[in-house]
């Protein structure tokens, strides 16, 4: 449905540009902060466009979870973790369909990025994480449980040493030079007055005034996915129907995917979409219920309300989560009947007190003095609840889950059942979380032609491009992808800036 090149000009003598950059970034999350501060570094007169009214787009919003090899809070308690392990979880959860070698990219790279971070501003707490797919634990969260808190500090530090940054700057199309080949510039509409509608084609919002900028290096693409767009991601996978509710901002459309794909840039596997097994039907959006399961997953258990028995791994990929879920909670006569995922008192205190008080208070955590409680209040068997929690526990004290296979490991020294009340819970269903498609690029974050060679001047990172993550992305891993590739990219434009000057 896609692939007729619109190079805008016929002619190179014929553009009329308003204004002139070395490196432009294209989006304002991980992947394009992380370009900001890098081109920058290098010397370039660097800008960054983003289309929506405030900067961020789900990195703002996301957990801010960062899982590397080798980091500080790995060392202090003596986790013994490789790079090769890091690349050997991430390829289980994919499937098998990751392009190794950017895998090996950013699993040697994270830590590098870590200390990039460090150095502009963000701080990381004193925690450890065990997220599901992971053979260790490996994760690590700014602040607090939010992405901004990575990315505010990076565009700061970025204006701070002469970068531009707008907003509502939405990015039209790419100007090639006569042979067709090579990105000298871009068309954008400034002022741009985003509306929200799952339902709708961005293409129909005219709103703006045009402008082309000229660019003397290259562009980065980090535009994020199109998990937000019902249209095009259900035309993608018939599943993805609209009732399925989304984590992501509202301005994951795809709108820069399909520029893109109209200029002839390869793609791979749209069709791979991850939902996220740790949403809440008691919240719109991303909310509050992934920060909590975090602790609920890994010192607890999720049962059907129906039985009050396990019936997955909870510590298990994504994917393997969501599919276990949506195989199980649909009734005969269509109705849903959502499973619950709760801990105890000693479990929950796997997060800070503010998300669990946060919760509560929106009524999407509930709080119980007694199992029969928890019992009563969401019409689980109480017999058969009383024996998963039992089991559950005898597991904990041996050594090994005989029942799921789940791991064990410790927090502050010992591992938690689920034996101290009060307990903590909430109910589960999965939402549309990560587009693992994108466009196909090399090492260099060069993207490539459906000719199968690379498109001078253009580079993308983060969740506009396919291949790290395979058919489902391992939890924690798309910070580490965006801070390496959205670097990577940078570095390559800035050096193609050199090359044509």
């Amino acid at each position: 449905m896609m692939g007729m090149k619109t190079n805008l000009f016929a002619n190179e003598e014929d553009i009329q540009w308003d204004e002139e950059w070395d490196v432009i970034v294209a989006g304002s999350g991980f992947a394009g902060s992380a370009a900001l501060c890098q081109a920058i570094d290098l010397g370039a007169k660097t800008l960054m466009i983003d289309k929506m009214p405030v900067l961020g787009g789900n990195s703002a919003i996301n957990g801010g979870a960062f899982s590397i090899v080798g980091s500080p809070q790995q060392e202090k308690r003596g986790i013994k973790d490789s790079h090769e392990l890091y690349v050997k979880d991430i390829f289980k959860a994919g499937l098998g369909l990751n392009q190794r070698e950017l895998v090996e990219v950013i699993a040697k790279n994270g830590y590098e990025a870590y200390k990039f971070t460090t150095k502009r501003g963000v701080f990381y707490r004193d925690n450890l994480g065990h997220f599901g797919g992971h053979s260790v634990p490996r994760t690590i969260w700014p602040a607090i449980n939010s992405g901004g808190k990575i990315t505010l500090p990076l565009q700061a530090y970025g204006k701070k040493n002469g970068a531009t940054i707008r907003t509502r700057v939405i990015l039209d199309d790419l100007i090639f030079d006569k042979s067709g080949k090579k990105v000298i510039g871009i068309k954008v509409r400034e002022n741009y007055k985003f509306s929200f509608d799952p339902m709708s084609n961005e293409e129909d919002n005219k709103s703006g005034i045009t402008k082309y900028y000229k660019i003397n290096g290259g562009i980065v693409m980090a535009t994020g996915g199109f998990a937000y767009d019902v249209n095009f991601r259900q035309k993608l996978d018939p599943k993805l129907t609209p009732d399925l509710d989304c984590t992501n901002h509202y301005g994951a459309t795809g709108y820069a995917l399909r520029m893109m794909m109209r200029n002839n840039v390869k793609t791979r596997d749209l069709g791979w979409v991850q939902l996220g097994p740790w949403g809440s039907p008691d919240e719109k959006g991303f909310g509050i219920s992934p920060v909590f399961a975090i602790p609920a997953f890994a010192y607890g258990v999720m049962v059907d309300a129906r039985t009050g028995k396990r019936f997955v791994n909870e510590l298990a990929d994504r994917k393997v989560r969501a599919d276990a879920i949506l195989n199980i909670h649909e009734n005969p006569d269509g109705s849903l009947t959502h499973p619950i995922v709760f801990c105890d008192s000693v479990g929950a205190t796997g997060t800070r007190k503010e998300n669990v008080y946060r919760g509560i208070h929106k009524k999407v955590i509930r709080k119980f003095d007694t199992l029969k409680e928890l019992a009563n209040f969401y019409k689980i068997p109480y017999e058969g609840l009383k024996k998963t929690v039992d089991d559950y526990n005898k597991y904990v004290k041996n050594g090994k889950d005989e029942e799921m296979d789940k791991p064990f490991f410790k927090l502050r020294g010992k591992t938690p059942d689920i034996s101290k009340p009060p307990y903590y819970a909430f109910r589960a269903i999965p939402k549309v979380h990560h587009t693992m498609g994108g466009v196909v690029i090399d090492t260099e974050a060069r993207v490539y032609g459906k000719d199968d060679k690379v498109i001078e001047g253009l580079f993308a990172a983060g969740e506009a491009v396919g291949g790290p993550h395979g058919a489902s992305r391992l939890g924690s891993c798309a910070v580490p992808d965006c801070l390496v590739f959205g670097r990577i990219a940078a570095k390559s434009a800035v050096k193609l800036l050199k090359q044509r000057v």
